[in-house]
C-alpha cells in the first residue's frame, strides 16, 4: 500500500477542490499480475490520468497486490475504509468494479454502509459510472451481481479441475504434508516427493504403534529423536501422531471428502501396514468407550452447554446427607480443565444434572420413537425447515462481537480514545471470537443417518434394555444422537437422522 506525498494545506485549497479529494484503489490477484491491462502500474496510470482530467486531488493510492477479491480481508481496502470514515476523501476511484470486490454482498456493503453512509462517491472508469447519480447506484448493484456470478463460475471450474486431478492421483492442499516436499517437474507442474528425514519419522510412528507403544510415547520419541512437533505440547503432539497414522496419504492414497483415489506420490508404508495400524486404533477406541460408559455416563463426549458451547463433564456434587452424586457440569462452570473453558462468565450455573436424571430423559425420548414411528417421520420433516438453534445462538454472539469491535475502532478513528485504551478490549473480543468459532465447528453436524439405519437401531432398543447391556446401550445412543445441548433445565437433542 502506497501513500501520496504530502498534500497542499487545506487553507490553500478552494472549497471546490476540497470537495474533489479522491483515494485511488488498485488490486491484482496472483493470476492476473502477468496479464496485460491488469498490472498495478497500468491501473495507476489510468486512474491518475482520470483525476488530472477532472481536476481531482489524490489523497492516497492504496494497492493490494496478489489479493483475491473474494473477501475484504485485504490491507489496502481496509485503508480505503479508514480514509472514508475519517473524512479524508469524498471519492473512491477504481479502474474496474471487480477490482473493489468480486462478492456482490461485499460490494453492496462497501457502497451502502461505507461510501454512501459517509457521503463518499464511488467511480469506476471501465463501466463509466459513479454513485453520485441514482443511475450509477443502480448499475453498481447489477454489475456486482454479474461479478459474483463470474466468481462462482470460476470456483466451480476450479473445483471440477481439482476433482479431475484427484482422480488422476494428484494431491491438493494448502499445506505440504509431513514426510514430503514439493519439487518442480519437467512439465512445469509441482509434485510430491519424499523428504528423507521426516519420512523416516513417519515410518517410525507406524512401527512403534504396531509394537504396542502409545501415541503419547510415540509423540515424545519423535520430538526427541527427530526434532518434530517441538512447538506442540504433549497433548497436541499425541493428536498430531493420531492424525498422521490415520492419513491414507502415507499408504499411497489421496482423499477427497469420503472418496479415496490411488495417488501418484511414493507411499511411505504399505497398504497392509496402514490398515493394520488403523484397525488397532479403531479397536482401542471401542475399548476406551467400554471403559468410559462405566464411569462417565451414557452421554459422555456428546453433551454441550447451551450457554457458552463448552462440553459438559462429570463432577461429584454434594447431595443430601453428605452423599456425593455424579452430575453433568459445564466445563466453564466447574473449571475442571482450563483448556476446555469457553466462557468463565457462563450463566449455566444451575445446570447440574444428575447422570441418571439426564440419561433417563434421553432414553425416554428414544423409547417414544420406538413406540411411535410417526414421531420419527415428524422429526425428519421438521429438521428440513428449522434452523440449527445452537448455531444461530453462537452466530448472533459473533455478530455482536463484530459490532463491539467496530464501535471501538470508530471511537479510535474519531480521536475519542487512544489505541492503548482499547487494545485490551479488542484482544478479549478476538479471543472470544476464536473460541466461538471453534465451538461452532465442533457443533457442525456430520453426515446424516438414513431413516432405514435409524429404524434398525430403534428396533434393537427394547432388547438391549431388557438384557441390561450397558455397552450396547452406550453404542446405540451414540449412533442415534449427534449431540445433546443443556441450558439450565432445557434439554435439546440433536439426532443424527435429522
Amino acid at each position: 500500500m502506497r501513500k501520496e506525498t504530502k498534500k497542499p494545506a487545506a487553507s490553500s485549497l478552494s472549497v471546490e477542490a476540497l470537495e474533489n479529494v479522491a483515494d485511488l484503489y488498485i488490486r491484482v490477484s496472483t493470476t492476473e499480475q502477468a496479464e496485460e491491462g491488469f498490472s498495478v502500474e497500468e491501473q495507476e496510470t489510468r486512474l491518475r490520468s482520470y483525476c488530472e482530467a477532472y481536476g481531482y486531488i489524490i489523497n492516497a493510492v492504496h494497492v493490494d497486490p496478489g489479493y483475491s477479491g473474494a473477501t475484504l480481508e485485504r490491507p489496502g481496502i481496509k485503508e480505503v475504509i479508514k480514509d472514508v470514515r475519517a473524512g479524508r476523501c469524498n471519492k473512491i476511484i477504481v479502474w474496474k468494479l471487480d477490482r473493489l470486490s468480486r462478492s456482490q454482498k461485499d460490494t453492496l456493503i462497501l457502497l451502502e454502509d461505507v461510501f454512501l453512509e459517509n457521503s463518499c462517491d464511488f467511480v469506476s472508469l471501465m463501466e463509466s459510472f459513479d454513485t453520485s447519480t441514482p443511475f450509477g447506484r443502480c448499475v453498481v448493484g447489477i454489475l456486482a451481481a454479474f461479478a459474483q456470478m463470474e466468481r462462482e463460475n470460476i470456483k466451480a471450474r476450479t473445483m471440477m479441475g481439482k476433482q479431475a486431478g484427484l482422480k488422476d492421483g494428484n494431491y491438493y492442499s494448502g499445506r505440504t504434508p509431513l514426510g514430503y516436499k514439493y519439487e518442480r517437474q519437467a512439465n512445469g507442474k509441482r509434485a510430491l516427493v519424499v523428504d528423507p528425514l521426516p519420512a523416516q519419522a513417519i515410518k517410525e510412528m507406524y512401527r512403534l504403534y504396531n509394537s504396542g507403544r502409545s501415541m503419547s510415547e510415540i509423540g515424545n520419541f519423535i520430538q526427541e529423536r527427530y526434532g518434530l512437533f517441538l512447538n506442540l505440547g504433549r497433548t497436541e503432539a499425541c493428536g498430531a501422531v493420531s492424525r498422521t497414522l490415520q492419513n491414507p496419504l502415507y499408504c499411497g492414497r489421496v482423499r477427497y471428502g469420503s472418496q479415496e483415489y490411488e495417488g501418484k506420490h511414493e507411499a511411505l508404508v504399505t497398504p497392509e501396514e496402514w490398515q493394520t495400524v488403523n484397525n488397532t486404533i479403531q479397536s482401542n477406541r471401542k475399548e476406551y468407550n467400554r471403559q468410559y460408559v462405566k464411569s462417565d455416563g451414557l452421554l459422555s463426549g456428546m453433551i454441550f452447554c447451551g450457554c457458552c458451547g463448552a462440553r459438559m463433564s462429570i463432577c461429584k456434587i454434594g447431595g443430601k446427607g453428605g452423599k456425593r452424586i455424579k452430575k453433568y457440569v459445564c466445563y466453564s462452570v466447574s473449571k475442571a480443565s482450563a483448556a476446555m473453558v469457553k466462557d468463565p462468565n457462563c450463566t449455566n450455573r444451575r445446570g447440574y444434572f444428575p447422570i441418571t436424571e439426564l440419561d433417563g430423559i434421553v432414553l425416554e425420548e428414544i423409547r417414544k420413537l420406538t413406540l411411535d414411528p410417526a414421531a420419527l417421520d415428524s422429526l425428519i420433516a421438521q429438521s428440513k425447515t428449522e434452523p440449527e438453534p445452537a448455531q444461530e445462538l453462537f452466530a448472533d454472539r459473533m455478530s455482536e462481537l463484530e459490532k463491539q469491535a467496530a464501535r471501538l475502532l470508530n471511537l479510535y478513528q474519531a480521536g475519542v480514545v487512544e489505541i492503548e485504551e482499547i487494545q485490551e478490549r479488542l484482544g478479549a473480543i478476538k479471543e472470544e471470537r476464536a473460541k466461538l468459532q471453534r465451538t461452532m465447528e465442533e457443533l457442525e453436524p456430520a453426515g446424516k443417518m438414513s431413516k432405514a439405519a435409524a429404524v434398525e437401531c430403534l428396533d434393537s432398543f427394547a432388547g438391549i434394555l431388557e438384557n441390561g447391556d450397558n455397552e450396547a446401550l452406550y453404542n446405540l445412543t451414540h449412533s442415534l444422537i449427534e449431540k445433546v445441548i443443556v441450558y439450565k433445565k432445557d434439554v435439546v437433542i440433536h439426532w443424527k437422522f435429522c
